[in-house]
């Protein structure tokens, strides 16, 4: 199998925007100004190279070693797990009848309350 060549633009799994040589060396070259040198090092250009490929260069792989035969998992799904009994779905019939009970008690008291501040004002305290 042809391992691919590392690029930040591929067509049809083929790499079409490699690292030239010109491209390379203009960016080991800024690296090495960034540090404060005229010249460029070996780790300039290998740094350069590294940044020009992209993280994707440095992938681990996809399958572990050992596991390219692998064709089924290794557990079962069906072991997997426990049975639960079963609960029944609250019948929402109730908990809107419920609500409307305590709206309906709410209401009540309010209007308790409204008949009893009409009889009773508030008086004032005396200043």
């Amino acid at each position: 199998m042809k391992t691919p060549t590392p690029a930040k633009i591929e067509s049809h799994g083929e790499g079409i925007d490699g690292v030239g040589s010109a491209r390379l060396e203009e960016e080991s070259r800024d690296l090495a100004q960034q540090d404060g040198r005229e010249e460029a090092r070996n780790s300039d250009r290998e740094l350069a190279f590294r940044e020009l490929t992209g993280p994707e260069a440095n992938l681990p792989q996809e399958v572990p070693s050992g596991a390219e035969e692998l064709v089924t998992w290794d557990a079962n799904p069906e072991e997997a797990g426990s049975l639960v009994r079963e609960t029944p779905a609250e019948d929402e019939g109730d908990v809107s009848a419920e609500l409307a009970e305590e709206g309906r008690g709410e209401a009540e008291e309010d209007l308790r309350r409204a008949m009893d501040a009409e009889t009773h004002p508030r008086r004032e305290p005396p200043e």
